[in-house]
């Protein structure tokens, strides 16, 4: 019973900390909508001029990046480290990162969004090796490194 609250308080910071963000899809959305003002306090972050196809394509895949995040805390509140580490790797891992560059149909991001999307791949793997161990300080930390690697590209950039 206390995994399963382990794994529902973990879900809940989540949350509340891509809410404050701004990387939770109403967020994105509604930052989307508002006027590009480059350099302005209230929104310092790089716009990305793209088609609105690969712009909703890339929404998509941050709504199932957020959709995995969760699904692996919730694997991990069940103590299901097989299916956590599966997740992490086909789902936010390298085959993620293929099949979202398809999708994003050759879109022309800049070189720093790209890095960083590796970096956000390359932490995922991490993650699904840090789970294979059962250990749930490194696991922790490694979730916090992968987390991080997402909100470092939604800090950094805006649809």
């Amino acid at each position: 019973m206390a995994s399963r609250t382990v794994g529902t308080g973990l879900i809940a910071w989540l949350v509340a900390g891509l809410l404050v963000i701004g990387a939770w899809p109403p967020a994105m959305e509604a930052a989307a909508h508002e006027p590009s003002q480059p350099g302005s306090a209230s929104d310092a972050r790089v716009r990305l001029d793209l088609k609105p196809d690969q712009r909703e394509a890339i929404k998509l895949t941050m709504r199932e990046h957020l959709e995995t995040l969760e699904a692996i805390v919730a694997a991990l509140g069940r103590q299901d480290y097989r299916k956590a580490a599966d997740i992490a790797h086909l789902e936010l891992g390298f085959p993620k990162h293929h099949e979202a560059m398809q999708r994003e149909q050759g879109a022309a991001l800049p070189k720093r969004y790209q890095e960083l999307a590796i970096e956000h791949h390359q932490a995922a793997e991490t993650l699904a090796e840090a789970i294979a161990t059962h250990e749930m300080t490194p696991i922790l930390r490694q979730l916090e490194n992968t987390i991080r690697a997402c909100t470092a590209c939604h800090k950094a950039y805006r649809l």
